[in-house]
């Protein structure tokens, strides 16, 4: 979608600079600045999506609940001066088919 974006915007500026109507002249214009708008925020969007983390990757609510739970026990124990326990690893997330 994004290659008919910049064909759009390149045909308007072409058809801005071969008409001689006014009318024809702005329509050009319009069509150029949409699709010029509509083609920089398609290429940002395959940019964000080339770089983003599948949703499977993601932490479930449950993995979240105990990370927060271990990190609250942490501090707990570093304001009363003691070290803290040893971490338990973190069960793995489960797989999404």
């Amino acid at each position: 979608m994004r290659i008919v974006w910049l064909l759009l915007m390149f045909g308007g500026i072409a058809l801005v600079f071969t008409t001689n109507h006014p009318g024809v002249l702005g329509f050009g214009l319009l069509l150029t600045f949409v699709s010029g708008f509509c083609a920089v925020f398609a290429f940002a969007a395959a940019r964000i999506e080339s770089t983003a983390r599948p949703d499977s990757a993601l932490l479930t609510p449950e993995v979240l609940a105990a990370v927060r739970a271990r990190a609250a026990q942490q501090r707990a124990a570093q304001a009363q001066g003691q070290t803290p326990a040893p971490a338990r690893p973190l069960p793995p997330p489960p797989a999404h088919s």
